[in-house]
């Protein structure tokens, strides 16, 4: 979903930072999913989800956000790719994208891309106007937080929420937050949401910290699972379940060349296993206390991290 493709016909957009690709109108009661990679998404996980979502749903461009005034091209550098002989520019691409998906109800507004560099709060007002132009006042993003859980089990899923039928709707609790400290573009969008009095949720996957090669796909997994119990979609995991098995193939014959990684992650397991409730395999199990500092073992997985590197770029 890289790169530019917008129509050749002009639309007015709700905000000179968005460059619509169709009439921007109100929609049927919709909900924004959104995604950004960098702090609240470091692999690319959610925002994968997001991707599978707009491919299963059959979603369509709906407008992006120009990347001009938000990204530092020095830190993020746009990327050029051939396409059919001749050279294209990517630039970094936030992108709207829309669906009605059978089950749901109601449409969705998908939203992904990367945290951008600059004028956060410019960037929030954007995405908030072409909200109100859809009608939409509910929101949820997707984030992943690299933390001590081990890759065989269940990732666990955290709740944070404006309201508490959100708990409901996803089976998750959502205890009160006292983290004080730095945030993403998340933390930013849901503040500025909710101060024009709209709901909103995040579910963060506590993803295994030592894999670190790509999309981990078991977080896409868990994250599109909660998403289609919360609003009731039916949403095909096929492709996702493809590529968690060969992910999985890969760890297993990482961990086969190192008795340490192999031995850190049985270690993992019987954390996991002695922390978790025997009624929920979803929910935090505990293992939030063990994601707030890296485990001092961790310079026993470089080798684990090198080989699944030579294994996705052999080059």
């Amino acid at each position: 979903m890289a790169g530019e493709s917008g129509s050749d016909r002009p639309h007015e957009a709700p905000h000179p930072a968005l460059r619509a690709h169709t009439e921007i109108r109100q929609l049927r009661d919709p909900l924004l999913l959104a995604a950004f990679r960098g702090f609240s998404d470091p692999q690319g996980a959610a925002a994968a989800a997001i991707d599978h979502f707009a491919e299963q749903w059959g979603a369509q461009p709906l407008a992006d956000v120009d990347p001009e005034a938000f990204y530092d091209f020095t830190v993020q550098r746009p990327r050029v790719r051939l396409e059919e002989g001749e050279r294209v520019m990517d630039w970094p691409q936030t992108r709207f994208m829309v669906a009605s998906p059978a089950g749901a109800g109601r449409d969705v507004v998908l939203l992904r891309g990367a945290e951008p560099h600059l004028r956060w709060r410019t960037f929030a007002e954007a995405i908030a106007a072409l909200l109100e132009t859809v009608g939409s006042t509910e929101s949820v993003t997707l984030g992943a937080q690299p933390a001590a859980v081990p890759h065989t089990r269940p990732l666990p899923v955290t709740l944070s929420a404006s309201d508490a039928a959100f708990e409901e709707r996803f089976g998750l609790s959502a205890p009160g937050s006292r983290y004080q400290g730095q945030t993403g573009i998340v933390g930013v969008l849901n503040l500025h949401l909710r101060a024009r009095g709209w709901r909103n949720a995040s579910l963060w996957a506590l993803a295994p910290h030592y894999l670190t090669i790509g999309p981990n796909p078991a977080v896409s997994l868990a994250l599109a699972a909660l998403v289609d119990r919360g609003y009731g979609t039916a949403t095909g995991h096929v492709a996702l379940t493809k590529q968690l098995g060969e992910f999985d193939e890969q760890v297993q014959e990482a961990l086969a060349q190192s008795s340490e990684a192999a031995d850190y992650v049985r270690q993992l397991e019987e954390q996991y296993d002695a922390n978790r409730p025997a009624d929920d395999e979803t929910s935090d199990p505990g293992a939030a206390d063990a994601a707030s500092e890296l485990p001092p073992t961790a310079d026993l997985l470089d080798d684990l991290e090198s080989f699944l590197r030579r294994r996705r770029d052999p080059d």
